[in-house]
């Protein structure tokens, strides 16, 4: 019995730490790339914060999941090439799409309690016309 909870305490260790590999540090975006090049923390989406503290928790908590790698097609956070197609719709067309739900995206983009002045501000900032 006693061998039987030291194997269930070792497979549930070896979960815990294969489970916790991923949170680990990303890399360093500043390092040079694969082609030679090298690119600024500030510049990469996973590193783009709102500066107003009140922004960036909604951001952290709805936005950055999906945003900050492209998950399931979002577009990238500060990405102009992402953004373009969806910016020439205008405001009233990306303000619908975030409130209803578009592609994998669901109704207020997790944000529930977001108000629409809150959502304008983050598509703002998600498509790199402020901040």
């Amino acid at each position: 019995m006693r061998f039987q909870y030291r194997i269930l305490n070792i497979l549930l260790a070896t979960a815990v730490l294969v489970s916790l590999s991923a949170c680990g540090p990303s890399p360093d975006p500043s390092s040079a790339s694969s082609n030679g090049a090298s690119q600024s923390a500030a510049s990469t989406p996973r590193n783009r914060m709102p500066s107003d503290p009140a922004l960036k928790s909604l951001y952290i908590q709805s936005c950055y999941g999906c945003h900050s790698t492209g998950v399931a097609s979002a577009p990238r956070s500060g990405n102009t090439a992402d953004w373009a197609p969806r910016l020439q719709k205008g405001m009233n067309v990306l303000l619908h799409n975030t409130i209803n739900g578009i592609n994998s995206m669901p109704p207020k983009g997790m944000c529930i309690g977001c108000s629409d002045e809150e959502f304008t501000r983050l598509i703002l900032f998600l498509s790199g016309q402020s901040e």
